[in-house]
């Protein structure tokens, strides 16, 4: 009889672990499934072109008690940065430092979207959005993206002493760039031009994680040349550009003329210099004669009147 009720009693103790198993897989599948139909999904831009406006945006579906939604940053060795809020209660709102920066394009309860307008280094970062519940608390994705791309370029063209009789003459094109990662630079000539020296491309480290390269051309150029020479820089990458370097270079008849032309005005001007002065010296000496003349005639003529006056009294 003891051994019927212990083995009765081993029974129940094991349906009970049984039934007690079959619970928690039941929970924690109702709890997985709960999760799965609250996933947050994130989308926008992982890479940024340096200058252009990035968009990004976080749904949940099937979550309740959402009061707000908040967008935020995380940037390395400083708090959580709030950049903007969504809820019932106060409508859309942008912190101060980022209006303008941070623009709303879809915002309710479930869905949010922002567009980052004209993105530079300083906004590369990993940005947080959240579904603050109450009091449940929240849910967050992070989306993270990178900048690259030209954010400066610079060209100019110097023309080294070279001899003024010769029929062609060297020009040097400079081009440089400061972007992520280091720009690549290339060059397009023109046919009438003849290539002479190129100098490799240096690069320089900068502070904000940002390079500058930079590159030298020597072209020999023929009289009277007028055109341009490009500059390509990332070429067949993200954030590639060309810009030109317009230059001409005047005729050699018409640089004659040019000279003949100041040669003849600084003539002109030295010839109506010098009359001009001659005149002036003219005129001072007529002016002085005049003076002395007048002088000396007014003790003759008081002489004279002296005389006549004498003569009346007789």
């Amino acid at each position: 009889m003891g051994r019927t009720e212990s083995a009765l009693g081993r029974r129940l103790k094991v349906q009970q672990q049984q039934q007690n198993k079959m619970l928690l897989i039941l929970t924690l599948t109702a709890l997985l499934f709960t999760t799965s139909m609250s996933q947050i999904t994130g989308y926008g831009n992982m890479t940024v072109d340096y200058g252009q406006d990035s968009k990004y945006g976080c749904a949940v579906a099937n979550l309740k008690d959402v009061q707000q939604v908040t967008w935020q940053r995380l940037v390395p060795d400083r708090p959580i940065e709030n950049l903007a809020t969504y809820s019932k209660r106060f409508g859309e709102h942008v912190n101060d430092p980022y209006r303008g920066k941070v623009i709303f394009t879809e915002a309710t309860l479930s869905s949010s979207s922002i567009t980052l307008a004209n993105v530079t280094w300083e906004d590369e970062s990993c940005y947080i959005c959240s579904f603050n519940r109450y009091p449940d608390g929240s849910m967050r994705k992070q989306i993270c993206f990178t900048v690259q791309g030209i954010s400066s370029f610079k060209t100019e063209v110097h023309a080294p002493s070279s001899d003024p009789e010769e029929e062609e003459k060297e020009f040097v094109f400079s081009c440089s760039a400061t972007g992520k990662p280091a720009p690549t630079i290339k060059w397009e000539i023109p046919s009438q031009a003849t290539h002479t020296h190129r100098q490799p491309i240096t690069t320089v480290a900068n502070g904000d994680k940002t390079f500058t390269s930079s590159s030298n051309l020597t072209l020999r150029l023929p009289a009277g040349w007028e055109g341009h020479v490009v500059c390509l820089l990332n070429s067949g990458a993200m954030g590639q550009r060309s810009e030109r370097i317009p230059f001409s270079l005047p005729a050699r008849e018409k640089q004659e003329e040019e000279g003949k032309t100041q040669s003849t005005s600084a003539t002109a001007l030295v010839t109506s210099t010098v009359v001009s002065v001659i005149i002036i010296i003219i005129i001072i000496i007529i002016v002085v004669v005049v003076i002395k003349r007048t002088r000396s005639r007014r003790p003759e003529e008081r002489k004279m009147g002296n005389t006549d006056f004498n003569l009346v009294l007789m």
